[in-house]
């Protein structure tokens, strides 16, 4: 069976957008499918919270990683002393249901239309994945306060994206919270001079058919993994940050007949029109951002 989001073939006769019509299940693969490949910001946000029940979340913010007090010596027979886990500032956070919908009308389902149907879907997709991704990295760039000069803009031959990055790591370092920045978030832009750079480049392994020089991809440079979105707020070009510390998404099943999938990606169905002939297509996302460790990113500024 192929790939979604590539319409598969059963017993050897093509899949017809009537037997997709009445198989949710389908329709939830190739939606899903089409929301991993979109987002960053369940990247840079990796904890997951489930809010099943109650949609809502009181959290600390900036715990950090290690108590308030500082272990002692302790003599033969003598009492343990007794730490808590540190000041922090509370917050909460609500979940929201964004969704949207599409009809597909009985003429297309009559004349396979497979064509038209996929690209109702694909915008489907892309609206509420898109949106809720722009959320994500909206709440990280507004929680986020620390930042680094970079040492000249990345457009001059001064330029040194490598030296940046790992000044912008050591700002989340110094604050000795056991932060370890692992990602850069970059717009499009600065994804392209970061890859141009010279003493990047000259960083990254030549040998196999999957090295930058070959084709074009950046993976990982010292420990980051490159992400490019064009979700970034305006103003924010170029971030690092520990995923692993950073924040969570949270999510609510909320149910309801029909619907097919998990909130963490996207929920959908599909339901027959009343009173005229064709389907509505459903999809939803139940989910609220969390930055709980604004410390764990630091934004690159004058890039």
């Amino acid at each position: 069976m192929a790939t979604y989001p590539a319409f598969p073939t059963l017993s050897g006769q093509k899949v017809t957008v009537d037997w997709l019509m009445n198989n949710p299940v389908v329709i939830h693969r190739t939606m899903r499918t089409l929301a991993q490949q979109r987002l960053i910001g369940d990247r840079l946000l990796t904890g997951r919270v489930d809010l099943t029940g109650s949609g809502a979340v009181i959290f600390g913010v900036s715990q950090g990683l290690f108590p308030s007090r500082a272990a002692e010596r302790i003599s033969p027979n003598g009492e343990y002393p007794l730490t808590d886990d540190g000041p922090e500032t509370p917050a909460s956070a609500v979940t929201d249901k964004w969704g949207l919908s599409t009809e597909v009308p009985q003429e297309m389902i009559a004349r396979n239309r497979m064509d038209v149907v996929q690209r109702k879907i694909t915008k489907l997709v892309n609206q509420v994945v898109f949106q809720f991704d722009a959320l994500v990295l909206s709440a990280i760039a507004t929680a986020v306060t620390q930042t680094q000069a970079a040492s000249a803009a990345w457009n001059t031959t001064n330029a040194d994206p490598f030296l940046d990055l790992m000044l912008a790591g050591a700002v989340s370092d110094t604050l000795n919270m056991g932060y370890e920045v692992d990602v850069v978030a970059l717009s499009p832009t600065y994804f392209a001079r970061a890859v141009a750079a010279a003493k990047i480049i000259e960083r990254m392994p030549r040998e196999g058919d999957s090295s930058l020089v070959v084709t074009g991809r950046m993976i990982q440079v010292a420990g980051l993994t490159f992400l490019k979105s064009t979700n970034l707020p305006a103003g924010v070009n170029v971030m690092v940050a520990d995923s692993t510390q950073l924040g969570s998404i949270a999510t609510e099943r909320i149910g309801g007949p029909g619907w097919s999938g998990t909130p963490d990606v996207v929920e959908t169905k599909v339901e027959p029109l009343q009173g005229v002939d064709g389907f509505r297509i459903y999809c939803r996302k139940v989910a609220v951002p969390m930055v709980q460790e604004p410390g764990a990113a630091v934004k690159v500024t004058g890039a």
